[in-house]
């Protein structure tokens, strides 16, 4: 959609919602607490992680609702993409360079996304989810215990993401629209 189009446009509900959705989680995305030593990178890939994981669980949920949800989850990647194309063009790249640079991004998404829901919807999910983050997390976090339960963050992430999935399945489309959830604590 040229320039022109997306700042005359008028936004349907569901790109207003997912607007709503993605300024929250983007939030949620940027607390500190996935960023301490042995965490996630605090850099734009570990930052890209952290937002995908809390999209990956929405859009999960979201496939549950039909066309509504379809709608939904496709307005909040357009929101997301929207996001990255402007984050590179604040870059100073050429139209040209952001579709170069866009694709890359938008292809390890919906990997991770994939791996994330294939992971929550497994036999056995807390192997599973965590069998991911072992994969895409630094060494550290993979092995390094924090806090009283003495377990490494790979299993809190782990914890996080599937109990945050969890509450998100007794939330209805209209909850999930209008950002009527809450995220776990990261276990210590």
């Amino acid at each position: 959609m040229g320039f022109l189009n997306k700042l005359f446009r008028r936004d349907d509900a569901a790109t207003i919602d997912a607007r709503r959705i993605y300024g929250k989680l983007m939030a949620q995305s940027r607390d500190p607490q996935f960023y301490a030593a042995g965490r996630f990178n605090d850099d734009y890939d570990g930052r890209i992680d952290v937002l995908t994981l809390h999209i990956a669980a929405i859009l999960s949920n979201l496939n549950r609702f039909g066309q509504n949800g379809e709608r939904l989850g496709q307005a909040l990647f357009d929101e997301m993409k929207d996001d990255f194309e402007i984050a590179l063009r604040e870059e100073a790249l050429s139209d040209a360079s952001v579709k170069k640079r866009i694709q890359p991004m938008i292809s390890l998404f919906y990997d991770r996304v994939k791996r994330y829901a294939e992971a929550l919807h497994a036999d056995d999910p807390s192997v599973a989810v965590n069998s991911v983050f072992i994969e895409t997390l630094p060494d550290t976090a993979k092995t390094k215990s924090f806090g009283d339960g003495g377990q490494p963050f790979s299993v809190q992430i782990s914890n996080y993401l599937q109990t945050f999935d969890q509450s998100l399945s007794s939330k209805s489309i209209g909850d999930i629209a209008l950002t009527n959830f809450e995220f776990p604590t990261l276990s210590a």
